[in-house]
């Protein structure tokens, strides 16, 4: 959430994604390992839809911290998008033996199976999604 809660209050200044991603660029040159810094350019590429450069900061996140939620998710849902689905699913699987209670990496996993035709995996995770929604009501 902190770096949501980051990029969101650059967004309120204004700030177009191409100007963060310069912004957390020259943050990064002082502090190149910065979780926070690498989070925001990634989902600052990713609005740029520069999935390359997006993917390279999450996967320095994961080389940090190889538990990381967020970057794990970012990471799985850009090799969705991009057709790399064994990686996707290998991210979204790790996701969800991590946080089993998160419907978001349930319902990110079971997109991932639907894509690949495996529509009963796909079910079986869409419905753990629904029973964890239901749940919380």
């Amino acid at each position: 959430m902190e770096a949501e809660e980051h990029l969101q209050s650059h967004s309120e200044k204004k700030l177009n994604m191409t100007d963060l991603v310069e912004v957390y660029k020259q943050k990064l040159e002082s502090e190149p390992d910065n979780m926070v810094f690498l989070l925001n350019l990634g989902v600052a590429y990713t609005a740029l839809n520069k999935l390359d450069e997006a993917s390279e900061s999450f996967t320095k996140i994961l080389e940090q911290d190889p538990q990381n939620l967020e970057a794990l998710n970012n990471l799985g849902i850009i090799y969705t998008q991009t057709g790399k689905f064994e990686e996707a699913i290998s991210k979204f699987e790790i996701l969800v033996r991590l946080n089993p209670n998160n419907a978001k990496y349930w319902n990110n996993l079971s997109e991932v199976h639907r894509r690949t035709g495996n529509y009963h995996k796909s079910n079986t995770c869409r419905m753990r999604a629904i029973q964890l929604i239901e749940g919380k009501k």
